[in-house]
């Protein structure tokens, strides 16, 4: 699977980091998020929506430019003594799906994409 992972820990808390990712442009310039489940993610560049939101530790969303394939990105926050650890994961799950099947991927049984994957 394609991954790219990242992380860095930042000054401020996990609830300012919170705020820097949904309320700056740390996603990309113009960025916009709405930080709930189904909530929309826009930059410049790229539009999704968002699969999962605990602020201020998580925020899990789904997003692709203009004839690419979508990526599905994971970001966690951590407090730590000096500041906040923010780890980045993003990855193309869809392009595995597609290239060995839900089977092998997600070790479904029964035919078809699982319901979880019906992103439409």
């Amino acid at each position: 699977m394609e991954t790219v992972e990242r992380e860095i820990v930042v000054g401020g808390t996990p609830d300012e980091a919170w705020r820097a990712v949904v309320d700056s442009d740390w996603l990309g310039e113009d960025a916009s998020v709405d930080p709930r489940p189904g909530g929309e993610v826009e930059t410049s560049e790229r539009q999704g929506f968002v699969e999962e939101a605990d602020a201020p530790r998580r925020l899990t969303f789904w997003w692709s430019a203009d004839d690419e394939d979508a990526t599905r990105v994971e970001i966690e926050l951590e407090e730590r003594e000096e500041g906040t650890l923010v780890r980045v994961v993003e990855s193309r799950p869809m392009a595995m799906l597609d290239a060995y099947g839900p089977e092998v991927v997600l070790g479904v049984r029964r035919q078809g994409a699982p319901e979880m994957l019906a992103l439409a």
